[in-house]
């Protein structure tokens, strides 16, 4: 088995091909795959996923210094696995996602998933960047070019998501990220939130793409359709992870989008769209994690769930497989992942069950991966300084006054269990003492958020629905995408110690019942990621939504539907640090009606 396979890269306008570090190497490579020497490693008897054929294939596949040298012949190796009764298939590919979004590290993210088959990613940081600035693309960067599973970055291009309805950490712009274009695992421009702004021609938007015409540009533009759709496309983008509905996504497939299937641990799309996927299509319909919490990447799995979830709706094993995969590595032209045939790299998952994805063990670049601690270590300290800049509010700033005498009519955020998308819901709160409050009884609460980059900005109150609190605070520092303090609850007592918690912890996850802390998981690198292992952010999340539980909350991942509620490109209503915000408008709205 080779030991620590380095492979060279070679990045020319988007196509990344493996590169020999000299030619004796290259007539070594020859030679093994002829048959003339013993390769390293041969996988013998295997079923095989030939991607361009869609078929099962059986013979041996052998792999000699990181690459596949050989299939359908026989041939003889260093070290021989008996592979009979296995199915192997090409290393899944995540086509996109956010790692600050998992709670853990760079580092510790590929320890966790590279043993679950996943061996690629393309990620956007801009959960880190919309807080520590360039600092957060040096850190992933570094990390990356460290990393033992592969992590393409996509230049993240809406920091801040939206130029004037929330305040981020930090503004970049494209002088900015062309200081990063030409970084080695740089591959393109990361998901366009901000479609009005290409739509309206936003200078800013348009200096964007206009510098990154030369590369992949990720889309990102839910429930656009028709001649909107397509300016979009043809100004740049060219994927979308945002469809929620099949006739959405199938008119996205049909003007030549990479459709990327989610399956997070709040929006979960896979089974309504994954009727697409046929032989057909699946070269061009990708599977996306996007956001996904440790709890589920543990208890269900990483890709290789998303794969289980889209064959047991009844998609065949074959074309699954491929839009794992092959789909991805094409897309971004990653010229030499993806499949199981000569020239590859040995980026491979063994299988002794392809229809539920039971994983005996993984080959990363003709290493065997059957473990966490097979993995190896990146070496790069994460940065952690605190940042939760703010000053704590006291119970007068979390009140919210009314002129009126009796009743107050009011707009609310209604949460919808599993989507990041919600509705507008109004409704008529009593009046008391000039204040308005939280209503737990009809599931009314009080949500509030909290600039916390440094600019003293006063605090934001709205109402939510959806939570089923019947008494407390949950509180949160990522806040999509400029990651602000939020705080949902069912009084301000409770409301302002979530606060207090989270400033004193650096950010993270806090659950409060009548003035105590009954659960945290502290997230002290930018407020976003634990610098702990993932069995202590599992122990502490199951924590937290046992509490949650008890406060009488009825959502699943509660933590993750109250971030999204401070993103204002996802319809239809959201909270920012500035006010609520009509989505579909793009501006402000008033909470008192």
């Amino acid at each position: 088995m080779v030991q620590n396979v380095v492979l060279s890269w070679s990045i020319q306008n988007g196509s990344v091909r493996v590169a020999f570090k000299d030619k004796n190497e290259l007539k070594d490579t020859i030679d093994v795959a002829r048959g003339l020497k013993k390769c390293t490693t041969v996988l013998k008897n295997a079923t095989y996923l030939n991607v361009f054929t869609g078929e099962w294939q059986r013979g041996d596949v052998a792999l000699h210094e990181g690459r596949i040298v050989g299939i359908c012949e026989s041939y003889d190796g260093h070290q021989e696995i008996d592979c009979t009764q296995k199915f192997i298939v090409p290393g899944f590919i995540d086509s996109h996602v956010h790692i600050e979004s998992t709670l853990m590290t760079p580092n510790e993210y590929q320890k966790v998933v590279l043993p679950r088959g996943t061996t690629s990613a393309f990620v956007d940081p801009h959960e880190i960047v919309n807080v520590l600035g360039e600092k957060g693309f040096e850190y992933f960067l570094e990390c990356a070019s460290k990393s033992q599973m592969d992590i393409y970055v996509m230049l993240s291009s809406c920091v801040p998501a939206t130029t004037n309805l929330e305040t981020s950490g930090a503004r970049i712009e494209s002088t900015t990220l062309l200081k990063f274009k030409n970084h080695p695992n740089v591959v393109g421009l990361a998901e366009m939130m901000n479609f009005p702004g290409v739509l309206f021609k936003d200078e800013g938007v348009v200096e964007k793409l206009f510098d990154f015409q030369d590369v992949r540009i990720d889309g990102h533009c839910p429930m656009l359709r028709g001649k909107d759709l397509n300016a979009y496309i043809a100004a740049g983008m060219s994927s979308c992870h945002e469809s929620v509905g099949l006739e959405e996504a199938k008119e996205k497939l049909d003007k030549g989008m990479l459709v990327q299937l989610r399956e997070g641990s709040v929006a979960k799309n896979l089974r309504d769209l994954c009727s697409i996927l046929t032989s057909f299509s699946c070269g061009h319909v990708g599977l996306s994690t996007d956001d996904r919490n440790p709890v589920d990447i543990l208890d269900e799995g990483h890709m290789d769930y998303l794969i289980r979830l889209a064959i047991k709706e009844g998609i065949p094993s074959e074309v699954v497989y491929k839009s794992a995969s092959w789909s991805a590595a094409n897309h971004y032209g990653i010229k030499s992942k993806g499949a199981i045939a000569p020239g590859y790299v040995a980026d491979i998952v063994v299988l002794s069950d392809r229809e539920t994805v039971k994983i005996d063990f993984v080959f990363k670049s003709g290493e065997m991966i059957k473990s966490y601690d097979d993995v190896r270590d990146i070496l790069v300290r994460p940065p952690k300084n605190n940042t939760m800049n703010y000053e704590l509010p006291v119970l007068k700033d979390l009140e919210i006054t009314s002129m009126a005498k009796l009743e107050q009519k009011i707009r609310a955020i209604e949460v919808i269990p599993n989507q990041i998308i919600t509705r507008e819901r109004l409704e008529i709160l009593p009046v008391i003492d000039g204040k308005v409050g939280s209503n737990p009884n009809r599931d009314i609460l009080k949500i509030a958020v909290l600039e916390r980059h440094g600019n003293r900005k006063p605090i934001s109150k709205g109402f939510v629905s959806g939570f089923g609190f019947e008494r407390g605070a949950i509180g949160s520092s990522v806040g999509h995408d400029s990651h602000n303090a939020v705080v949902v609850g069912a009084n301000d007592d409770d409301m302002r110690l979530a606060f207090e918690w989270l400033k004193s912890n650096g950010g993270g996850f806090v659950a409060i019942d009548e003035g105590r802390v009954i659960a945290g998981l502290p997230l002290p690198i930018a407020g976003l990621m634990s610098d702990s292992s993932l069995d202590s952010i599992y122990k502490n999340m199951h924590e937290l939504r046992t509490a949650t539980r008890d406060l009488g909350g009825r959502l699943d991942e509660p933590f993750l539907q109250l971030a999204f509620l401070c993103l204002p490109v996802i319809p239809d209503l959201k909270i920012t640090d500035l006010g609520l915000v009509d989505v579909n408008k793009f501006s402000f709205v008033d909470l008192l009606l």
